[in-house]
């Protein structure tokens, strides 16, 4: 067999070995005709979309984006006007999305560790209680879960009747109202929120030297205390550059108030009834989903671990945080990703609750705008926004499997 290789042509043989019986260069083969394949599908579904809509005269561009919007946005983080344009309430409900999704992904992992870590407790209510939480949220449509805490939301007092509590905490059915920052200016916000960034990464180079310092000299370096010290002194003094320097400071504490025969809460900050019905209801059951995770992280981590950090006298909390937790974040941080991009999508029902959320704006605008243009762009955005959560959890996977 040796030898008949041989005699074939030099160009039909890899290693030795004939091409049509190579595994690499079969491999090869079958992920090229397969990307060939998958592109000549794209094509013929583009093109006879594209054939599509020039025969039935469907509108298509994205001129539309330039034209004023002229439909009110409920609720919006960014300023918004109705004389603005469509790109620009696009980009106002994308980041609605976007700030329910952040929120609800740090919410939901915290409510999802807490409840992993009490679904493995030795006491057998909290337990049953953890397993009792992850059962029902996990197994109840999301959609049915919405509309249960927008009906609970909707059964509190109305603005005027509302429960106040020490004249700075709100709760009623329009949402709950509470002290918070107010921008003094636009310019000086921004450039101490830029500052305030840049101190807490020097804070984390500070932390992360004297930890090594400590490690190779044995001697106490308080990394904590003069990291947190240095990052809080950089954000002081920059405060107080910037105070000078307009005359005003970057950011001031508005305290809730009535205001009006209707009694209508201005000033401080106010989660409107919408979004803490979405938030409510995507933190409980995406929190449900991570606390399943989180339990069999830690249970894959080797009984010996446990056994040999409480044999050096670590408490079982200690031995949660610093042995245990550490190893199960390799197999945690994966199927974590999964539910944060869950999460994000998700936030697409937020209009059954009256949340404008950048899928609501999106089919609000198809009455006046092309329908499949809007859309592709509402697929862009989510699919932005997904890459974005997969790059952030891959990132940090790697950084843990290399350094852990």
């Amino acid at each position: 067999m040796i030898n008949s290789n041989r005699t074939l042509p030099r160009i039909l043989t890899y290693q030795g070995i004939p091409v049509w019986r190579h595994a690499q260069i079969l491999q090869w083969a079958a992920q090229l005709a397969s990307a060939i394949l998958v592109v000549a599908l794209v094509m013929w579904f583009f093109g006879n979309m594209a054939f599509a809509i020039e025969d039935r005269g469907i509108p298509f561009g994205f001129s539309f984006l330039e034209r004023e919007y002229q439909t009110p946005i409920g609720e919006h983080v960014l300023p918004y006007e109705s004389s603005n344009s469509f790109l620009y309430a696009l980009i106002v409900a994308a980041t609605n999305t976007l700030v329910v999704a952040v929120a609800g992904v740090i919410l939901a992992t915290l409510l999802g560790i807490f409840v992993g870590v009490c679904r493995l407790s030795p006491n057998w209510i909290v337990s049953k209680l953890a397993t009792a939480y992850i059962e029902f949220f996990r197994n109840v449509p999301l959609l049915v879960q919405l509309f249960f805490w927008f009906y609970i939301i909707l059964a509190l007092p109305t603005v005027r009747e509302g429960y106040v509590i020490a004249d700075l905490l709100y709760v009623n059915n329009a949402g709950i109202s509470f002290p918070g920052p107010v921008a003094g200016g636009i310019t000086p916000a921004v450039v101490w929120l830029a500052l305030a960034v840049v101190a807490a990464l020097v804070g984390a180079l500070a932390h992360r030297r004297l930890v090594r310092r400590e490690e190779e000299t044995g001697r106490a370096s308080y990394p904590l205390v003069i990291g947190c010290a240095t990052a809080v002194g950089i954000a002081a003094i920059a405060w107080l550059v910037l105070s000078g320097i307009f005359g005003d400071a970057p950011f001031s504490i508005s305290t809730p108030a009535p205001q009006g025969r209707f009694g209508r809460i201005d000033g401080g900050v106010t989660i409107r009834a919408g979004m803490l019905v979405l938030l409510i209801g995507l933190v409980m059951y995406t929190a449900s989903f991570i606390a399943e995770i989180v339990r069999a992280g830690i249970q894959s981590v080797g009984r010996g671990q446990t056994e040999a950090a409480r044999a050096l006298g670590l408490s079982p909390v200690n031995t949660l945080r610093q042995v245990t937790f550490p190893q199960a974040l390799r197999v945690i941080i994966p199927p974590w990703i999964s539910q944060c991009l869950n999460l994000t999508k998700n936030s697409s029902l937020g209009g059954v609750v009256g949340y404008t959320d950048l899928t609501n704006v999106a089919i609000t605008m198809t009455q006046t705008a092309p329908a499949i243009n809007i859309f592709l762009m509402l697929m862009a955005t989510y699919l932005a926004m997904s890459l974005t959560w997969s790059l952030i959890g891959n990132l940090y996977n790697r950084h843990i499997r290399f350094t852990g």
